[in-house]
């Protein structure tokens, strides 16, 4: 086993400083690698140099065969088609790109020093996400592609026309993994909700969800990366808890048990990936029954560790590999060679010998054991893509005597031209889809292919055939790529609903709301408004059996019906004169907001609300409803008393040219805004403003956000710094640019605004935590004047004068003076503020004694 960490691959920042690579995918042939980084960029880099140090060491050989600059957010997620053809990206711009290489295409990049040896270009944009795109998969025959992200959502694209097929809203938190079952059958998806939910891809029904090895999984990877085995045995499932210890979950395909797990990691684990090749022993007839399967596992200790399922302990671990987590892992197709990349800006290669390998099987032994689970897929005619004689894309008729860019290395003129001990690693057969494959481009081309070059010259020969004159009619992929790109495409609704379980049921897009925006919003930022959908279902999150739901009318004169159900049975009725667009189920009561702006709540307080415009969120806890509208006013209605406990305030400033990533309401009634900045703010209707509870300002600067800080307690402030960190993909101020009493400062700051927004939250074990918190750091660094200043706060006056405004002696139900005890034992451990500790202690005992005489 040999591992190598090639420096040059890297995504840089403005100062040429290394940035987070968040995903990292190798092409079919092995030739190539994909990488997608903070930088915004998608980067092919050639896997030769990286596998052969001769030939990495002569300048000879290129390295970095493209930059591809479309996106404009972080790339999160890079996946080749299993044909190698096309190349899928996803960001946080909530956009996919489909990429195809341009055979005729190369030359310097604009605005920058880098050439591209390869041209691949855009093809299409993939439209229908609304926040960040997290991680996707092409099924195993390339004929479907999955997406997931921070909208919940997941959908499914054809992954020959690239039309959408299906959208998926049934998880109930931010999906951070997808995965497809080899055999066909079945595709995977895990959620911060904490689930592993199991779809069948025939009607895309909801076969199955497991949750008992992720009940105690923290929410603090940004990534929950599965993988499905080759023989479609079991899935293997990050960011699992087997009691306190960190593992990955194994769910087997019969019956969905997880009762199996890999221990041995001491963070949390954020990826899973199968070795794409079967193993066997010798002697041994190949089929289900006696095959095994190689996993990769990649998490937050910086540490990879390789494991066989016929195994009780892993093959190898590979500790401290990366100084910051890793985000990633892919196998080649040949099974030798396993990549990963990190939060650190750059990437890993592991290469296996024969020798270390000897009971690796050809890809055709993979094919004989799916074949045994005898599953035929339907599937569905679509439309091949027509090109008129002048394609769109840039693709047309290659011309004789182009060159076909099949990379070879160099390494002197003495040395032989192709590669010695890497030559099969690198120029290896395809994995090819099944003979009935879906992909229009195939025509049967797609078995495996018996080297790399031929694999590479067939890419090349089909990028110009992929579009061009071989199919009769007009083109319509111009108008189709002018559709994905309008302006109503990002106006969707953030998947606060869910769609029917009822299979009669066929839940679709009506059309956009026909509301204007009013008010301020008119002459400001105005955010998207959901679309009206056929049926829109949102679940009870304490009673599974109860949901509301709405059947709009997709006739324009019809009626809007409402229904609560518990178990099947309607318990109410009501009807709308038209469309709902959002809903909101609590503990307390039920609201449905409809596009006109009218609110409708359902309580013993219940009445009809008119708003200033249309809804754009809305959400509920307990008796509170919080209501945005899409002229960006908030709204917090007390349902119980039917009041507001505020005036409806702006909150468009908030968000500058970001958006709204989540919004919640505490108990109490505080409106929480999560943006996509990010930033965490929330209404303080004492100062009538809104307060910053978290942002990328302290996750970037201050001490306590490094990993290795001391954990405070569990509480909604916990979790919304944790919703923000996730979004966050900077990196913390190194310690040169650091100036002097840098970390005493911002962790001093940071703790009070701590201490503050556990306040605004009504948390009061974060408060107690942070509070005395802020007083270790006060008596650490012998601040009297501060220390003092919060002493005098919590103790109170001593006398009370007639006239003056009372002291109140509690805050947020919080004795102050008991509170008091606890800072002073702080002080009282530090020797510069131990006797200012002294003598307010002596003050607390005489205050007690008094007290005790009354």
């Amino acid at each position: 086993m040999r591992l190598t960490r090639p420096n040059w691959v890297k995504h840089t920042d403005d100062k040429d400083r290394r940035s987070p690579i968040f995903s990292i995918s190798v092409h079919p042939d092995g030739t190539r690698l994909a990488t997608g980084g903070l930088d915004k960029k998608v980067k092919i880099w050639s896997t030769l140099p990286i596998l052969d140090k001769e030939t990495d060491e002569n300048e000879a050989n290129h390295k970095l065969l493209c930059t591809m600059s479309s996106h404009t957010g972080s790339v999160l997620a890079v996946r080749w088609a299993h044909h190698g053809r096309f190349l899928a990206s996803g960001s946080d711009d909530t956009v996919i790109v489909i990429w195809g290489i341009d055979p005729d295409g190369g030359g310097r990049v604009f605005g920058s020093d880098e050439v591209n040896v390869e041209n691949w270009k855009a093809l299409t944009r993939l439209v229908g996400h609304t926040a960040d795109i997290i991680d996707l998969a092409w099924s195993r025959d390339d004929s479907m592609m999955a997406s997931v992200g921070l909208d919940k959502l997941v959908w499914i694209w054809d992954g020959q026309s690239f039309d959408r097929l299906r959208k998926i809203d049934l998880h109930g938190d931010f999906v951070k993994g997808v995965c497809w079952d080899p055999v066909g059958n079945f595709l995977a998806t895990q959620s911060d909700d904490k689930t592993v939910k199991i779809w069948d891809t025939a009607n895309w029904n909801l076969v199955h969800s497991v949750s008992a090895p992720f009940k105690n999984s923290p929410k603090s990877t940004f990534f929950r990366r599965l993988s499905w085995s080759p023989d479609g045995a079991f899935i293997a499932a990050s960011n699992a808890m087997n009691g306190p210890v960190f593992v990955a979950a194994v769910i087997e395909r019969e019956g969905w048990n997880a009762d199996i797990s890999f221990v041995g990691h001491g963070n949390t684990i954020q990826v899973a990936a199968f070795n794409p090749r079967l193993f066997f022993r010798e002697g041994d007839d190949p089929g289900r029954a006696t095959a095994s399967c190689m996993l990769a596992l990649g998490a937050d200790d910086f540490s990879i560790s390789i494991w066989r399922n016929t195994l009780h302990k892993p093959v190898v671990v590979l500790a401290d590999v990366f100084n910051r987590p890793l985000l990633d892992l892919c196998w080649a197709t040949d099974g030798h060679q396993l990549y990963g990349c990190s939060a650190d800006g750059t990437i890993c290669a592991i290469s296996f010998d024969d020798a270390e390998l000897p009971e690796l099987a050809e890809i055709e032994k993979t094919e004989l054991v799916l074949n045994e689970y005898g599953y035929k897929p339907v599937r569905k005619s679509v439309p091949r893509p027509i090109q008129s004689q002048t394609p769109v894309n840039g693709f047309g008729p290659q011309p004789s005597g182009s060159h076909v860019n099949v990379i070879q290395p160099r390494k002197g003129k003495s040395k032989a031209q192709s590669l010695t001990s890497q030559k099969r690693r690198v120029e290896l057969g395809g994995f090819g889809p099944p003979a009935d494959s879906h992909d229009a481009f195939s025509s049967g081309q797609l078995q495996p292919l018996g080297s790399g070059q031929d694999h590479t010259a067939r890419m090349f020969e089909d990028a110009h055939a992929a579009f061009g004159d071989n199919s009769a009619g007009p083109s319509n992929l111009g108008q189709k790529r002018k559709a994905s790109l309008s302006n109503d495409d990002h106006r969707q609704y953030k998947g606060r609903t869910m769609g029917s379980s009822r299979s009669d049921v066929d839940v679709k897009e009506i059309r956009a709301p026909r509301v204007v925006v009013s008010g301020d919003g008119s002459r400001g930022r105005t955010l998207p408004v959901p679309r009206v959908q056929t049926l829109l279902r949102v679940k009870s999150t304490y009673d599974e059996s109860l949901y509301l739901e709405a059947e709009n009318s997709e006739d324009a004169k019809g009626k809007t019906r409402v229904a609560l159900s518990q178990d099947g049975q309607n318990q109410w009725l009501d009807f709308m004169p038209g469309p709902v667009i959002a809903m909101v189920l609590s503990e307390s009561f039920c609201a449905v907001g409809c596009e006109d702006g009218m609110v409708m709540v359902y309580s013993p307080a219940g009445r009809h609300i008119k708003l200033d415009s249309s809804i754009a969120e809305m959400t509920g806890n307990r008796d509170k409803l919080f209501v945005i509208t899409a002229s960006c006013t908030c709204h917090i209605l007390d349902v119980k008393s039917g009041k507001s406990l505020f005036p409806p305030v702006s909150m468009s400033h908030l968000l500058g040219d970001h958006n709204i990533s989540s919004i919640s309401v505490r108990p109490h009634g505080v409106p929480i805004i999560t943006t996509s900045h990010p930033c965490a703010y929330a209404y303080d209707t004492m100062r009538d403003a809104w307060t910053p509870l978290t942002s990328s300002w302290w996750l970037e600067s201050s001490p306590l956000a490094d990993r290795r800080s001391r954990p405070g307690p569990s509480g909604p402030l916990a979790d919304i710094e944790g919703e923000v960190s996730r979004l966050w993909k900077g990196n913390q101020i190194s310690e040169g640019e650091k100036p002097e009493w840098w970390d005493v400062a911002l962790e001093l700051g940071h703790l009070e605004s701590k201490v503050r927004a556990a306040e605004l939250l009504q948390s009061k074990e974060e408060y107690k935590f942070w509070l005395i918190r802020v007083a270790g750091i006060l008596g650490r660094e012998g601040f009297r004047a501060r220390a003092e200043e919060l002493i005098k706060d919590l103790l109170g006056p001593l006398y009370s004068h007639p006239g003056r405004d009372a002291w109140v002696s509690t805050v947020i139900g919080l004795q102050r003076r008991d509170l008091l005890k606890q800072v002073l034992t702080t002080f009282a451990q530090s020797t510069s503020l131990s006797g200012l500790a002294q003598h307010y202690q002596g003050i607390m005992k005489e205050i007690a004694a008094e007290a005790s005489e009354l």
